[in-house]
C-alpha cells in the first residue's frame, strides 16, 4: 500500500463527519497519514477500516492503533464493547469506503495545481502512463500508480497530493452506475479525457448506452466547472460530445478533429504517427506494437499539446515510451525467446481490447504458426456467449490455432464448427499442450480477463523452454 503524509486535525474531522461522530479524540491532536492496511500502519497514522472479501479491517482497529495510529474510522453498526471499554480513539460513520473517499477529496481541495482524469473503456492505464511519461519532460508529474483507479485507489493517489507537483494524472474506472460520478466529485478533476466506449462491465453496466452514460459523467463534471475535455473523435458515441461542448480539443483520425492524425504502418507492427494541429506537423514513431498503444499515444499528444509541449518534447517522449511492467501481466507486451514470439496483453479483456490485440496476431508477417491463447472475458452481462462468438471468429480467421480456457469460451466453441479450436479444462493443460506443441518462429498471443490469470500460462511455457527446448527452438 502507498505511504502518504495527509495531514488533519481536530477540526478537519468535526468538519467531514460532524462533533458528534468523533469520540476519545483530543481537540488539539493532529493527524499525518491515512492507512487502510493495518500491517502499513505507521505512528500518526488515521487508520480507515474496509470491508473486504477475506477479512474485514474492523477486526484490525486495535491493532493498527496499537502501531501508532491516532484513530480509526469504523462503521457504526460494527462498533464493539471493548472499542469503548478501552476508549479507543474513533470515528463513526455509515459507510468507511465513503468515508476514506470524504478525507481524499477533503485533502485534495488544498492544492491547485492541474488534475487530468482519465477515463474509459479501454487503454486507461497505457494513456496514463503515455501522458505523464510525455509531461514529465517540464512537470513534476504525479500519475496514478499500477492500476489504483477505484474507490479505494484513487484516495490513496489523491493522498500523495504535496506542493512538489505541477500536474497530476489520474485514472478512474467503474464497474456499476454512479462510480465515475462518485470519483470526478472526489477528485474534481480540471481537465479529462475518455479513451472509448466500448463494452465492459455489462452485468451492471447493461449496454453500451450504459457505458456510455457511466463514461460520460467525466465530461458532465467538467462541463458543470468549467473544465476541459479532450474528445475522441474517432469514437462514435463520444464524437457529438466535441460539439456539446465548450472548453475542448477533439482528436482523431477524423478530419474534423482538431488534432488530425495520419498513420504508417512500419514492418515491425510499429506506427509513424503523424499529427497535425494549428499548423504544427510532428512525426514520431511509436516504439511499442499494436494499434491500440498508437491510439493511446494520439490521446497523449493532445494533452501534451494542451499543456504547451514543444514539438521536440513531444517526438522525444512518444519515441522514448515503454510499458511499464508491474507485474507477470503485459499490456500488448512482446517478449522473444529465442524464435519464439509471445504477445503478453493478459492484463484485462473485453470485445474491443480482444479485437485489437487478434488484429496485431493477423499482421505478423514472418510467423511459423499464429497462435491465439483465450481466456473467458467476464462480466459482459446477458449476451456474454454473443460476445465470445464473435470474438472467436475473428481468432479463426487471423490464427492458425486458436486454443481456450473458461466456462465461457467453452459454452462459446461449441456453438461454432471449427477444427482450429481446443478448448482446454484448464490453464495447466492448454499450458502443457502449447509446451509440447510450440515450435521455431511461432506466435503466440495470450488473453483474458483479470480474473482468468492468463499471465501464469505464459509463465509455465517459459519454465518450459527454459528447462527442456532450448536447443529446438534456437535459443
Amino acid at each position: 500500500m502507498l505511504k502518504n503524509n495527509a495531514f488533519f486535525n481536530y477540526y478537519d474531522l468535526a468538519v467531514l463527519f460532524g462533533e458528534e461522530s468523533l469520540l476519545n479524540i483530543s481537540t488539539d491532536k493532529n493527524f499525518k497519514g491515512v492507512s487502510t492496511d493495518s500491517r502499513e500502519v505507521q505512528p500518526g497514522n488515521i487508520f480507515v477500516a474496509l470491508e473486504g472479501s477475506n477479512i474485514d479491517g474492523h477486526s484490525k482497529i486495535q491493532e493498527a492503533i496499537s502501531k501508532g495510529a491516532l484513530l480509526a474510522i469504523a462503521k457504526k453498526n460494527k462498533i464493539a464493547y471493548e472499542w469503548l471499554e478501552n476508549k479507543l480513539p474513533l470515528v463513526l460513520v455509515d459507510d468507511t469506503i465513503k468515508a476514506l473517499g470524504q478525507l481524499a477529496s477533503y485533502y485534495r481541495r488544498r492544492f491547485d495545481f492541474p488534475v487530468i482524469a482519465i477515463g474509459g473503456s479501454n487503454g486507461k492505464t497505457t494513456t496514463k502512463e503515455i501522458i505523464a511519461h510525455l509531461l514529465s519532460q517540464r512537470f513534476n508529474v504525479l500519475k496514478t500508480y499500477e492500476n489504483y483507479n477505484n474507490q479505494i485507489g484513487v484516495p490513496q493517489m489523491l493522498f500523495q497530493f504535496d506542493t512538489k507537483f505541477d500536474i497530476s494524472v489520474i485514472e478512474i474506472g467503474t464497474n456499476e452506475p454512479g462510480e465515475i460520478s462518485i470519483l470526478s466529485e472526489m477528485i474534481s478533476p480540471t481537465h479529462g479525457l475518455i479513451t472509448n466506449i466500448a463494452e465492459e462491465h455489462l452485468e451492471k453496466l447493461i449496454d453500451l448506452w450504459g457505458v456510455e452514460a457511466e463514461e460520460t459523467h467525466l465530461f458532465g463534471y467538467l462541463h458543470k466547472h468549467d473544465g476541459f475535455c479532450f474528445v475522441n473523435a474517432d469514437d462514435e458515441r463520444l464524437i457529438k460530445y466535441g460539439i456539446l461542448l465548450e472548453n475542448k480539443m477533439t482528436y482523431g483520425f477524423n478530419e474534423l478533429a482538431d488534432l488530425k492524425a495520419e498513420l504508417i504502418t512500419n514492418d515491425d507492427l510499429t506506427y509513424q504517427l503523424i499529427l497535425n494541429f494549428e499548423g504544427r506537423c510532428i512525426r514520431a514513431k511509436i516504439n511499442e506494437i499494436g494499434i491500440s498503444t498508437t491510439k493511446n499515444a494520439l490521446a497523449a499528444s493532445a494533452v501534451a499539446l494542451k499543456f504547451g509541449l514543444s514539438d521536440n518534447e513531444i517526438i522525444n517522449g512518444l519515441e522514448t515510451y515503454k510499458h511499464p511492467r508491474w507485474q507477470s501481466y503485459g499490456r500488448m507486451s512482446i517478449e522473444r525467446y529465442g524464435s519464439i514470439t509471445i504477445i503478453n496483453d493478459t492484463y484485462n479483456a473485453n470485445p474491443a481490447s480482444m479485437l485489437n490485440a487478434l488484429e496485431t496476431l493477423a499482421n505478423f508477417k514472418s510467423a511459423n504458426k499464429k497462435i491465439a491463447a483465450l481466456g473467458d472475458m467476464l462480466e459482459l452481462g446477458e449476451n456474454s456467449i454473443k460476445y465470445h462468438i464473435e470474438i472467436l471468429n475473428e481468432a479463426i480467421k487471423c490464427s492458425d490455432s486458436v486454443y481456450l480456457t473458461g466456462e465461457l469460451m467453452l459454452s462459446a466453441s461449441k456453438k461454432l464448427n471449427s477444427s482450429k479450436i481446443i478448448h482446454f479444462k484448464s490453464k495447466d493443460e492448454l499450458s502443457q499442450h502449447l509446451a509440447n506443441n510450440l515450435e521455431t518462429s511461432d506466435v503466440l498471443l495470450v488473453k483474458g480477463s483479470r480474473g482468468m490469470k492468463m499471465e501464469e500460462v505464459i509463465i509455465k511455457i517459459k519454465d518450459w523452454i527454459n528447462s527442456n527446448n532450448s536447443k529446438k527452438l534456437g535459443i
